[in-house]
């Protein structure tokens, strides 16, 4: 269950099934979540925008917070007490609480225990925060720059960008808040995403709708 349905890193969670853990909610807003995805995207095919946020949105709308949460709620309903891996980002508190609490929770979890803590415990604790940021760059570079071999490296910069924001917050001894941690995450989102993975990829994906659009002619 835990290597094949599930994106998270806590194996704990399915050693034993538990009874009475709540579920309904997860399913129902996962579905609103879903549709509300699949309705927007429709949009976004229907009047050809092309702008990466406005594509990104509905489309992590659907899956992230929406298939993923009713993917949740169905492993609740079976025992298992697993955790929502994409929080509610717009109760993000800054730029670390963001990428740590709020987005990829499974993900986060992941890098911590496996570059984080190991470079903190050599280097010290701005070395390890330094090291995921980076480390997510070249990982991010593998999923998204390698696939249609163009914009190498701006996915590093991006997460590069990230860290040093984070390592700014910690410095400041307050996080930056709710706005700006959003905007630095929407802004140079083109960064993460570059043009060409954007047309080859993300806008392809948008192309479920021609498809049937097409049955439904035929």
């Amino acid at each position: 269950m835990f290597a094949f349905l599930w994106f998270g890193m806590d194996p704990a969670s399915f050693r034993i099934r538990r009874e009475g853990l709540s579920w309904k909610s997860d399913v129902r807003l996962g579905l609103l979540l879903m549709l509300v995805g699949t309705l927007g995207a429709w949009l976004v095919w229907a009047m050809e925008w092309r702008q990466i946020l406005v594509m990104f949105v509905p489309m992590s709308l659907g899956f992230h917070f929406g298939a993923l949460r009713v993917l949740k709620g169905c492993l609740r309903a079976a025992g298992f007490p697993v955790r929502t891996l994409f929080p509610n980002v717009l109760e993000a508190h800054g730029i670390g609480d963001f990428w740590s609490r709020r987005w990829n929770v499974g993900y986060s979890q992941m890098m911590q225990r496996l570059v984080g803590r190991p470079v903190e415990a050599l280097a010290g604790a701005n070395a390890g925060v330094m090291a995921i940021f980076i480390v997510s760059g070249f990982l991010h570079e593998l999923a998204i720059t390698l696939p249609v071999r163009n914009g190498f490296g701006l996915p590093t910069v991006y997460f590069t960008l990230h860290g040093i924001l984070t390592l700014l917050e910690r410095k400041r001894g307050r996080p930056f808040g709710k706005i700006p941690a959003l905007l630095a995450v929407a802004v140079p989102l083109g960064l993460l995403f570059p043009p060409a993975f954007q047309n080859e990829v993300i806008a392809r994906c948008l192309g479920v709708f021609d498809m049937i659009k097409d049955v439904n002619a035929g």
